[in-house]
C-alpha cells in the first residue's frame, strides 16, 4: 500500500499565532481546548492541582490522569472548527515550552475503497504519527470529515468496511496511552450526530460551534471594521441587516465571503472600505446551508 501523506505543521508557528488570534466569536473554544490541550500533555499539573488543593487526594483522578486523548470539535459549516485546530498547536507549545508537531489526514483517507483498505488506512496513519513522536515530542493528529471514519455501526447503510475501519480507528486511540505517547487526537465533524457512541464515549472534550448569535455578530463588524470610525448607527444596520428567518450567517459567510467581496469591490470603484458597501453585498448573499 502506497504511504499516506500526512500534512505536517510545526508550532510554534508565526502563521499559526496569526490564526489563532484572528479566530473571533469562539472565545470560549479557544480557551478550552489549549487547556485541555496543556492538561492532557502534562499531567503534572493535576498532580500539583491535586497537592495544593486535596492533599488527601481524590478518589477518581487517576481516572482523569488515563482519560483517552481525544478530543471532538463539532457543529456549523465556517464557525472555526477547522481553523482552530490547526493553529491551536502555537499557543500549546508556547505554553509547554516545547516543540508540538500537528499531523491532519488527507483527504483521501479512505482510499479507494478495496477490501481491508480501510483499516490498513487508519493503522498507518497511526503507525507514521507515532513513529515521529519519539520521547518528549509532542503531537496533534487532526482528522477533518471524521464522520467519514467514525460513522455510527448501528447506520442502516454502514458497510462492512466502515465498521471494520471504525474498530480499528477506536482501537488506535486506545493505544495511545499504553505505548505511552504524547500525542492527542482530534476529530472535526459537522455531523456529530452520526458518529459511533464507542468514539463520543472516549472523547475527554467535546467543543461545539454554532453560527454567530447577535452579541457574535456585532463582534465580528467591529473586527471587520477596526480601524474605520463605524458609527452605533451603522454597527445596528449591520447587526438587524445580517439577521435571518431562516440559516444564519456563519463566520466565514460574514468575514471571509462577504467582507472579501467587500473590499473587492471598493478596489474595483476606488472607493474606501465602509459599512456602505458592505451593506450591499450582505443583501444579495444567502447564507451557507447548514448541514443536517
Amino acid at each position: 500500500m502506497e504511504e499516506i501523506m500526512l500534512i505536517e505543521e510545526k508550532h510554534p508557528d508565526k502563521k499559526a499565532e496569526q490564526l489563532f488570534e484572528r479566530l473571533i466569536g469562539i472565545e470560549k473554544q479557544k480557551s478550552d481546548l489549549v487547556n485541555c490541550l496543556g492538561v492532557m500533555f502534562n499531567k503534572e499539573i493535576i498532580i500539583k492541582w491535586q497537592k495544593d488543593h486535596h492533599s488527601k487526594g481524590l478518589k477518581f483522578l487517576s481516572d482523569i490522569l488515563s482519560e483517552m486523548p481525544l478530543i471532538i470539535l463539532s457543529g456549523e459549516v465556517g464557525c472555526g472548527k477547522s481553523a482552530l485546530a490547526h493553529s491551536v498547536g502555537t499557543p500549546v507549545a508556547k505554553g509547554l515550552g516545547k516543540r508540538l508537531t500537528t499531523f491532519e489526514t488527507p483527504s483521501d483517507v479512505r482510499g479507494s475503497g478495496r477490501v481491508g483498505e480501510l483499516s490498513a488506512r487508519i493503522t498507518s496513519v497511526f503507525a507514521q504519527v507515532k513513529a515521529k513522536i519519539i520521547g518528549e515530542e509532542y503531537g496533534i493528529l487532526i482528522i477533518d470529515e471524521a464522520d467519514d471514519l467514525a460513522t455510527s455501526r448501528s447506520q442502516n447503510q454502514a458497510h462492512h468496511e466502515d465498521r471494520a475501519g471504525l474498530n480499528v480507528l477506536v482501537k488506535q486511540i486506545d493505544a495511545i496511552n499504553r505505548d505511552k505517547k504524547n500525542l492527542v487526537v482530534i476529530l472535526i465533524t459537522n455531523r456529530v450526530s452520526v458518529l459511533d457512541a464507542a468514539i463520543i464515549r472516549r472523547a475527554s472534550l467535546h467543543l461545539i460551534f454554532k453560527r454567530p448569535d447577535v452579541k457574535e455578530r456585532r463582534g465580528v463588524f467591529q473586527y471587520l471594521f477596526d480601524g474605520i470610525d463605524l458609527k452605533k448607527t451603522d454597527l445596528a444596520k449591520l447587526v438587524e441587516a445580517s439577521a435571518t428567518n431562516t440559516v444564519p450567517f456563519s463566520y466565514s459567510d460574514l468575514i471571509d465571503k462577504i467582507g472579501k467581496q467587500a473590499v473587492l469591490k471598493a478596489i474595483q470603484f476606488n472607493k474606501p472600505f465602509c459599512p456602505a458597501i458592505y451593506l450591499e453585498i450582505l443583501k444579495e448573499t444567502e447564507p451557507s446551508p447548514s448541514v443536517d
